[in-house]
């Protein structure tokens, strides 16, 4: 019968746990069936990992000011186009001036 879930580690402190699982795996000084156990934790740690990280990614918003209700308008976080519209209005060349009408050449 599976054994149910353990309750989730924090992020920080299930990296800690990875990173000692992996030693004592290079480690090579644990027996077969305690190095499987030991694996079987890591892959499971590494799972609830990689879950808080999708979370907290999904959770990344920027305020963009506010709605219609007075709350806060969020919007997802999109890095690449933030930085490609930067830089494109550092390399926009400025327009050439508004011609008067009234002049001719």
């Amino acid at each position: 019968m599976p054994e149910p879930p353990a309750e989730p580690v924090p992020f920080e402190l299930a990296l800690d746990e990875l990173d000692g699982i992996l030693r004592e795996l290079e480690d090579g000084t644990t027996t077969l069936e305690d190095a499987l156990s030991r694996y079987e934790r890591g892959v499971s740690l590494l799972r609830q990992c990689y879950g808080q990280l999708r979370d907290a990614e999904q959770k990344v918003k920027l305020l963009a000011g506010l709605n219609e209700e007075g709350g806060a308008d969020l919007r997802p976080f999109d890095h690449v186009a933030s930085i490609e519209t930067a830089k494109a209005a550092v390399r926009k060349p400025a327009p050439p001036p508004a011609r008067d009408p009234g002049i001719t050449e």
